[in-house]
């Protein structure tokens, strides 16, 4: 078997480390593969409106909050702490745009919006740099097309009067502001390049000397990812009952009281 300190998370012998981690925390995991099941057995039961732009975007963002869920659990299962981190921001982002067209379907007309100035940003971009020689494939579409596209953007931009929205923003409308403020602010350490965030790779010792470089599967965190991530889906999966009018069975409740239970749990070792 090819070992960890071979091949890293990409050795065999990380399946030992994935028994460990699941046998430690079988109860979050259990929880977690509890409402990823629901979760899909829930996109089946969308009546989705082909001309319905609320729906049509909360559908898709379910399906992407779904594998952002799934992608941490799979990292949190291997001791990949940092990347079940950065696909948990993912998941958030993707709680905050449901959970606020949920409240006010107007906000889906916000995220047209917003994707018209990041498109208009991509293009300038691409015309910089092919303007600096940066090699691009042979069946790239000409400047002159690029330019066409950009003084669409701009005019649908201008007669649309857009405005440009943040998460922030979102996690505003959709009333988790506080959470924005805490945990998301906590998991971007991981997406950005910081000099704090990166102190969790070395251990240091009482006179601030670094004594070792730290590296692999990491055992902490593990029940707070898993926490965050059902909490976060759960969180999507209410919001979609809502728009959707989702008649819910006693299965959910029972996912509900597990994650009540377990959160207590959680917060009674905290303090």
């Amino acid at each position: 078997m090819i070992s960890i300190e071979k091949s890293g998370y990409l050795s065999e012998e990380i399946s030992q480390w994935i028994k460990k981690h699941r046998k430690e925390n079988s109860e979050w995991f259990k929880l977690c593969e509890d409402i990823n099941e629901f979760s899909h057995s829930t996109m089946f039961t969308m009546t989705i409106h082909n001309r319905d732009l609320p729906e049509l975007i909360v559908a898709s963002l379910h399906v992407r909050a779904m594998s952002n869920f799934q992608g941490t659990i799979i990292m949190a299962e291997r001791g990949m702490i940092n990347e079940a981190k950065s696909l948990l921001r993912c998941l958030l982002e993707c709680m905050f745009a449901v959970v606020a067209i949920e409240k006010d379907k107007n906000t889906a007309k916000q995220l047209i919006f917003n994707d018209l100035l990041e498109r208009k940003k991509y293009l300038k971009a691409y015309k910089r740099n092919k303007g600096k020689g940066v090699p691009h494939h042979a069946d790239t579409v000409s400047m002159k097309k690029v330019d066409k596209q950009l003084q669409d953007i701009e005019k649908q931009i201008k007669n649309n009067k857009v405005n440009k929205s943040t998460i922030r923003d979102l996690a505003e409308k959709a009333g988790l502001v506080t959470i924005y403020d805490s945990a998301y602010k906590l998991l971007s350490g991981t997406i950005h390049v910081n000099a704090h965030d990166l102190e969790q790779y070395l251990e240091i010792n009482e006179s601030g000397e670094v004594k070792k470089m730290l590296w692999g599967p990491d055992v902490q965190e593990i029940d707070f990812v898993l926490l965050t991530a059902a909490e976060s889906m759960l969180s999507v999966l209410r919001a979609v009952s809502s728009l959707f009018k989702l008649p819910y069975d006693e299965s959910l409740q029972a996912i509900l009281e597990k994650h009540a239970s377990l959160c207590k749990e959680f917060n009674e070792q905290c303090e």
